[in-house]
């Protein structure tokens, strides 16, 4: 047999093929967070629905708000701790779920189903996010 012949594949570029990247459901969530935003403010300032101008309504906006910041740190998240990404990570869900429930009283549809969508990216987050080199780690146990 000739050695070196076959060249040598790297784990990490294996993990890569497998692994989609992490940052996809963290810009569905943003993508999310902002839509929510968005449609928080028009329906505060829109006088033809009956939440205009009311607690809830800024609730939401307020809301919206903090989750765009946590989908923009996790965005950037590189340099965080895993535990500082997961407390990020529980807390945006949180949010979601608190979203949608004030939504759902306030009557705004469109708003349910962007934090639909910001679920979705949530969990795709989840799902795709490892710790770096986890498949190389496993082997060298």
């Amino acid at each position: 047999m000739v050695q070196g012949v076959f060249p040598t594949v790297d784990p990490a570029m294996i993990e890569s093929l497998i692994v989609p990247e992490r940052r996809t459901g963290v810009q569905i969530l943003i993508v999310a967070a902002a839509a929510s935003l968005g449609l928080s403010v028009f329906n505060y300032f829109w006088t033809d629905n009956g939440i205009h101008g009311s607690a809830g309504a800024l609730l939401v906006i307020i809301s919206s708000l903090l989750m765009v910041l946590a989908a923009a740190a996790l965005l950037f998240a590189d340099g965080m701790s895993r535990s500082l990404r997961a407390t990020l990570a529980v807390l945006v869900v949180l949010d979601i779920f608190g979203t949608g429930l004030a939504a759902y009283m306030l009557e705004a549809y469109w708003l349910i189903a962007v934090m639909a969508a910001a679920l979705i990216g949530s969990l795709v987050r989840l799902v795709s996010d490892r710790a770096p080199g986890s498949m190389t780690q496993r082997g060298k146990a």
